[in-house]
């Protein structure tokens, strides 16, 4: 199968399901009501990330060995979409949420070339190799990129726009590096969240999202962006640095661990939810939903654009790791008085 077809068959799939899974929707319990941190009208399904899952699944499968089939891949991905209706539907509490990520990512971790031995050369010229600790932050990992394009779904379009725009990059190095496995998966995901956008990002003809990915979807399309940053980055010719991966995610990345730390020096629980994001502030501004995707597109976007440029230009490793961390400083100081002059908490 080519990856082409898959990108085709997962978009085909995913906007077949859609409107089949809408419709059992209010059977299942699948329904997003209008409350407090929701602003729409009416009740919208919640159907998005699990007709995304079957398209990956089915597609992944279908291609089999000739796409680099994992089934430790197959199997996370599918007790992610569990664990994510299940929170979909019942909203479970905070330990159960993270049980059945850990439990995806360290499925993940069994798979062969899916552990982080080394960091790159993330703080100087020398290696930061991971020992021991290998399994254990590639988990953590894992599972802070799954919360972190979760914490990023709070506009029509934006964490699907995101996931995307990491789609894309993680395809470029993957292809440039003849990675075909990886590059095959990324195809397939690529395809399942264009399709989702067409029904969940606003346009002239819809006012609001006509469907919602849910927890599912945007803790599925972060285990699969973690899972291509890892392959790529921890592979026998890597594809890109560990701290390239970084930038590819950096906005969801960046946006979710400033929060938790404003959270955290304001005295509240890391999980408490508020207004705080990047999205609130820009809206808060007075830009419109559309117009606040569409610059979070871009922005990701030319962070991509720096990663690869980055590489390109032989800059060191240790240099993007501290110049992003200044970014995230900066951006953790500007986001926080911005929030407090315009009323957001």
């Amino acid at each position: 199968m080519s990856d082409v077809v898959g990108f085709l068959l997962a978009l085909a799939i995913t906007a077949a399901a859609i409107p089949t899974l809408t419709r059992a929707a209010n059977g299942w319990g699948l329904l997003a009501h209008p409350g407090p941190r929701r602003n729409h009208e009416g009740a919208v399904p919640v159907v998005g990330g699990l007709a995304m899952g079957i398209a990956f699944l089915a597609v992944y499968a279908f291609g089999g060995r000739n796409s680099g089939f994992s089934p430790l891949l197959a199997l996370a991905v599918a007790v992610t979409l569990a664990g994510g209706v299940l929170d979909d539907r019942h909203e479970v509490g905070s330990l159960s949420k993270f049980g059945f990520q850990v439990a995806a990512a360290a499925i993940l971790v069994a798979d062969d070339g899916v552990l982080l031995t080394h960091l790159g050369q993330l703080m100087s010229p020398d290696l930061f190799t991971l020992g021991r600790w290998a399994a254990p932050l590639t988990v953590f990992g894992l599972v802070g990129v799954m919360n972190a394009v979760n914490m990023a779904d709070g506009l029509d379009g934006l964490a699907g726009s995101l996931a995307l725009v990491a789609c894309v990059a993680f395809g470029f190095a993957a292809s440039r590096a003849g990675h075909a496995a990886e590059f095959a998966a990324i195809c397939i995901t690529a395809g399942a969240v264009a399709a989702f956008l067409y029904f969940n990002a606003r346009s002239p003809w819809r006012r609001q999202a006509a469907v919602f990915m849910g927890d599912t979807g945007s803790l599925l399309l972060g285990l699969l962006l973690g899972w291509f940053a890892v392959r790529l980055a921890m592979a026998e010719r890597p594809a890109l640095a560990p701290i390239s991966a970084v930038w590819i995610l950096a906005l969801p990345i960046g946006d979710a661990v400033t929060l938790l730390v404003r959270r955290a020096l304001r005295g509240q629980s890391p999980f408490h939810a508020d207004r705080m994001h990047l999205h609130h502030i820009l809206l808060a501004l007075g830009l419109s939903s559309g117009q606040a995707v569409a610059a979070l597109t871009a922005l990701a976007s030319i962070l991509c654009a720096a990663a690869f440029c980055a590489e390109a230009l032989q800059v060191p490793q240790y240099a993007m790791f501290y110049a992003y961390m200044a970014g995230l400083a900066a951006y953790g100081c500007v986001a926080e008085i911005a929030c407090r002059k315009l009323g957001l908490q």
